[in-house]
């Protein structure tokens, strides 16, 4: 990462309990101080992390003046609090995604209540939704503390070390998703918007936008405006050639949107299609995940007018 590193950049990769084992959070120096862009998991491993980190560059609590998350996803925003309370820095997330994390981190004991309906009436067996679930707020831990005050951030500008990045706005992975962009020095901090290797989760929840794949495929159709840039992800390896990995992943949904339209076609439940569209072994983490973004491009599928959908006999039934 030395090419980062003469704007200030540091990346510290933090460990994740997961089969997807890690997340890049970023350090950024600037003549005032440190900047953060995302946090990681309150857990044990992070916290070591990020105070060998510090140690290594004598980096004081007082030192950090503003941190960054670019969604309320807990591999984002799980340390945040842990951090404010650590060096008194401002919290900034998008308006969407402090409310998201109210709702899921806060209040998640209601909050994936509703999750369990979501899955059940959409045809998963109720006792295999109930470890998905109770796999889910074992989370909880790993989120708290919550920052004791969170600053909203909205497409604008804002300073991160030395320089001043555009905050870009791309809903999809998160209804409130944001990026970090510096158009003097083409570097993007990504987020899980774009990834190197993997495709962002697109995931369809209660009390969350009715369709948010349609939001990811029109922010990726506007992240087409980007010159290449540095991209900087929350997993995997920095990367060029934004323009290529934009239309790969858009070719990656068409073919999953085609895939699940075929499957489901002569009636099936969601998770009917789950099933067949996610064949490997997952773990109830993976399942959750795999479950809803099935979702989502099924209510992608129906809105398009490429599916029905009706409800019979306590399901939803998806059919050509």
């Amino acid at each position: 990462m030395q090419e980062i590193e003469k704007y200030g950049i540091c990346q510290v990769r933090l460990p994740l309990p997961f089969r997807l084992n890690h997340v890049n959070c970023y350090a950024i120096k600037g003549r005032a101080g440190w900047w953060l862009v995302d946090s990681g998991l309150n857990d044990e491993p992070t916290r070591r992390t990020w105070l060998d980190f510090m140690r290594e560059y004598q980096i004081r609590g007082r030192d950090i003046k503003g941190i960054y998350l670019t969604h309320y996803h807990p591999d984002h925003y799980g340390a945040a609090g842990w951090l404010q309370q650590l060096s008194g820095a401002p919290v900034y997330i998008s308006a969407t995604d402090a409310g998201a994390a109210d709702l899921y981190w806060r209040h998640g004991e209601e909050t994936f209540k509703a999750v369990y309906s979501l899955f059940t009436e959409n045809g998963m067996p109720a006792e295999l939704t109930e470890a998905v679930v109770e796999s889910a707020l074992r989370l909880l831990s790993r989120v708290r503390p919550h920052p004791e005050e969170i600053s909203t951030l909205a497409a604008g500008e804002v300073q991160l070390g030395d320089y001043i990045y555009q905050v870009l706005a791309t809903p999809g992975h998160s209804d409130g998703h944001l990026c970090f962009y510096q158009q003097d020095n083409h570097i993007l901090f990504s987020g899980d918007h774009l990834l190197p290797q993997i495709t962002s989760n697109i995931s369809l929840w209660p009390f969350a936008d009715p369709n948010p794949l349609k939001n990811f495929l029109q922010s990726l159709a506007e992240n087409h405006r980007l010159p290449d840039c540095l991209v900087l992800p929350a997993h995997g390896n920095s990367f060029t050639g934004v323009q290529q990995r934009v239309s790969q992943l858009e070719a990656h949904h068409r073919e999953r949107l085609e895939l699940m339209r075929r499957v489901a076609s002569p009636g099936a439940t969601a998770y009917d299609v789950c099933r067949q569209v996610f064949k490997e072994e997952l773990s109830l983490h993976e399942i959750r995940f795999a479950m809803a973004e099935t979702l989502a491009h099924l209510v992608f599928l129906v809105e398009r007018g490429e599916l029905k959908k009706r409800y019979g006999g306590g399901v939803n039934i998806y059919f050509g």
